[in-house]
Parts: C-alpha cells; structure tokens; sequence
C-alpha cells in the first residue's frame, strides 16, 4: 500500500493544511502528468498521485487511510455515533422540506408562483447555510475527537455520514437556484 501522505509530501497526522495539501498535489502531479516529457512513469504514478489528493482531502477517507498504514482493523459498514443522531434528523428534514420546494418550482410554469416560492426558497437556503456550519464544526470535532482519544474507527465513520450529508445539502442548495 502507497502512503498517500509521503507520495504528496505532507506529514503523517488527521489534521492537515488543505492548502498545502493542494500546492503540493499540483507540483507532485504535473511532474508526473503523462504529457511532460520529463515523465517515464506512465498514466499509473499520475493516476495514484491524484488518487492521494483526493483520500487525503477527505477527513474521512484521510483518517481511513492513517487506519490502513497502522494496520489497525477497520470495519466501514457501522451506525453513526449517538451524539450525531439528532443532527441527522435535522439534516433529513431540511433536506425533505428542500426537496419538496425543489419540486414545486420543477413542476411550475408560472414565473408568479416561482417568484410567490421565492421567499420559501430563501429561507430554505438559509437553512441549509445554517446546517453546513453545524456539519462543519462538528467534522473539526470528530477530527479533534479522534486526536485526542484515538479512537480512529467510530471517527471514520462518522466523518463520513457528515461529509455524506454535507454534500446532499450543497447539492440541494444549488438545485435552489
């Protein structure tokens, strides 16, 4: 197995500086792009310098790939904790409540009713905004949670239902427009 943490140069911990992480990705990968003629590794070095870039700019998969090099088991199917339950809730009804409004302003031809859908649209988007936020700095917790107690397996998986969620409501966010 490639450690993706030394193919891209950065040092081996959960948290990592993303915009370092990119510098490095950009240089280390245009080094080894299969257009430079400095190449000699092919398609293959190219494919997994990006492969690196993408699981180390993920919490998730960042901390399952720290699991991986360790040696530690790793089961990826589980629940999410118990302290996150009443966020999924949220976070399921927001994205209910996103979804119907989604489907109001598809299924409508009238440029009234959509502008009537606006004010709703609004506050849904808001809403989402307000979410995103909550995600966020309960991802940072889970990343300082499996720092500090070293609890790397519960950690991935919740860090990736929260990435999970954090997408499908970015996604519905822009469906909003």
């Amino acid at each position: 197995m490639d450690n993706y943490f030394k193919l891209l140069n950065i040092e081996q911990n959960i948290h990592i500086d993303q915009d370092t992480l990119a510098k490095n990705h950009q240089k280390i990968a245009a080094e080894h792009h299969p257009d430079n003629p400095k190449n000699n590794n092919g398609d293959t070095q190219y494919q997994n310098i990006n492969r690196a870039y993408k699981t180390l700019k993920s919490p998730s998969k960042r901390l399952i790939h720290i699991i991986e090099l360790t040696g530690m088991p790793f089961e990826k199917r589980g629940k999410v904790s118990d302290h996150l339950l009443d966020l999924f809730m949220s976070t399921a009804q927001i994205l209910q409540e996103s979804d119907a409004i989604i489907k109001k302003k598809s299924a409508t031809t009238s440029y009234l009713v959509k502008a009537l859908l606006e004010s709703e649209t609004q506050i849904t988007q808001e809403l989402i905004s307000k979410q995103i936020e909550i995600i966020e700095k309960e991802t940072t917790s889970a990343l300082n949670k499996a720092k500090e107690t070293n609890n790397l397996t519960n950690s991935a998986r919740d860090l990736a239902f929260l990435e999970k969620w954090q997408a499908q409501l970015k996604e519905r966010y822009a469906s909003l427009f």
